[in-house]
């Protein structure tokens, strides 16, 4: 029954303590609204009544008796009691019986049961009632009812004791109705995680126009999934990547080894070997880029980061490949003016300028040209790599950050097809976006800091950080 897996939710407990907390801050307010009630008319009838008898007990007989014949004129409710009695305790005028025997005779208000002297009834009733002697002995009383007090007690008790049940029941039922709705979506959430755990990766935790709470951490969900199924489809397609890649230096170092094994001569064996390990070489280096690239995914993190200088960070590279630049006859500049700070890697970000100068030189053709920029854009730092190569279609831009991507064109050019990719991967690390943009000719590839609010332009970002979570 879903009414009790209701019971059993936190929003539903939660809606409990919501009322439990409404029924004892009621019940505060119902208290104190009771006492207010309670005491503030008895203490302003023990006030009066005190001050009254003192006035009295001085008052000449005949003054005193008409002072009480108009007290009791106007008590039209009849609820005033009036004595006055001799030296020896017997009525002289008034509407009270007898001096009640509980009554301490001391000018203080005390709360005595009272029988009436001029009442169709016989019962006695509670009174509020002051006495004190006169000189001449005598004693002078003044009392009031309190039948109106309690039966406004009792009128406060009743409003107040129904007006919480429905107190009560209202933070009920708005803690159930708002329970329902928890429950229900966190129903849906939870159905939509067990998808996801089934194997459809696709599916996404729902988020509502108006976002909340709930909704932020099921953004920042959603944001991991799309990571993991970027790392997954990375991960499918990596061992068709390798075996495409490995294929063809296993090949020919088979078919080496076989002409070495079938040649006449020593030095036809000491050839084939050669080329086997050349190739063998090249495969390392596919095998060890691919360990590096892991190793910068999972093994560093940014809190191990300090100030660095990407200007710097550009003059190493630049001096790293300026005798590579020259041996081609390229043109090779670097335009790094002043100190452009960041927090970082300097290796790191050392090694993915260098595969970004690395690839710029080899598309590069003889007599060509490439720049190296490092400079602060509007308070952020900017490096940017620019070649006058054949440049890269709109239509690979979106391709040429993946793993062992070589085009068509490129494929007679030595190389893994991992140096873009590990230079995306290092710049998302970073916090960097990585994009290539059209030089005319060539291409420009630019690091800029991530920004999630910036206006996609022509360019297009690696996606590796397009896909990850902004930092």
């Amino acid at each position: 029954m879903w009414i009790f897996d209701l019971f059993k939710t936190a929003t539903f407990r939660l809606a409990v303590l919501f009322a439990l907390a409404v029924t004892a801050s009621t019940s505060v307010v119902f208290v104190f609204i009771y006492w207010q009630v309670a005491t503030f008319d008895v203490r302003r009838v023990e006030a009066r009544l005190s001050e009254e008898v003192l006035r009295a007990v001085n008052e000449p007989e005949d003054q005193l008796r008409r002072q009480l014949e108009r007290r009791l004129a106007s008590d039209l409710r009849r609820l005033d009691y009036v004595g006055l009695f001799n030296k020896d305790g017997k009525p002289v005028y008034g509407n009270i019986a007898a001096l009640p025997g509980s009554l301490a005779i001391d000018g203080l208000a005390h709360t005595v049961e009272v029988l009436p002297l001029k009442r169709i009834d016989s019962g006695t009733e509670p009174a509020m009632m002051v006495a004190r002697r006169r000189p001449s002995g005598g004693v002078v009383l003044l009392g009031r009812s309190l039948y109106e007090v309690y039966a406004l007690r009792q009128l406060v008790f009743a409003a107040l004791t129904i007006g919480i049940a429905p107190a009560v029941a209202l933070a009920l039922i708005v803690g159930l109705i708002f329970s329902l709705r928890g429950a229900r979506r966190l129903k849906t959430i939870n159905q939509t995680i067990v998808r996801i755990m089934r194997g459809d990766l696709h599916e996404r935790l729902p988020i509502r126009a108006r976002p909340d709470d709930i909704d932020h951490i099921a953004s920042a969900v959603n944001l991991m999934l799309d990571e993991m199924v970027r790392l997954l489809d990375q991960i499918k397609s990596v061992g068709d990547n390798i075996a495409h890649d490995l294929r063809t230096p296993l090949a020919v170092m088979r078919i080496s080894l076989e002409r070495g094994l079938a040649a006449p001569s020593e030095q036809g064996l000491r050839s084939a070997a050669q080329r086997a390990l050349t190739e063998l070489d090249h495969a390392l280096t596919t095998v060890t880029a691919l360990q590096r690239i892991s190793e910068i995914e999972l093994g560093r993190r940014r809190g191990e980061f300090t100030r660095i200088d990407l200007a710097e960070v550009c003059a190493n590279a630049f001096n790293l490949y300026e005798p590579l630049a020259e041996a081609k006859s390229i043109t090779f500049t670097l335009d790094a003016p002043a100190p452009a700070p960041c927090l970082g890697d300097f290796e790191l970000m050392t090694e993915a300028v260098a595969n970004l100068i690395d690839n710029a030189i080899k598309f590069t053709p003889e007599k060509g040209a490439v720049q190296v920029v490092a400079k602060m854009n509007s308070g952020r730092p900017v490096i940017r790599v620019s070649d006058t190569g054949p440049g890269v279609t709109p239509e690979e831009r979106g391709e040429i950050f993946k793993r062992f991507y070589r085009s068509e064109s490129s494929r007679h050019i030595p190389g893994t097809g991992l140096g873009l990719n590990m230079a995306a991967t290092i710049c998302n690390l970073h916090g960097f976006d990585l994009r290539v943009d059209d030089n005319q000719p060539g291409a420009i590839f630019e690091v800029t800091p991530h920004n999630p609010d910036s206006e996609e332009s022509d360019s297009v970002t690696s996606p590796v950080l397009a896909t990850a979570s902004p930092h």
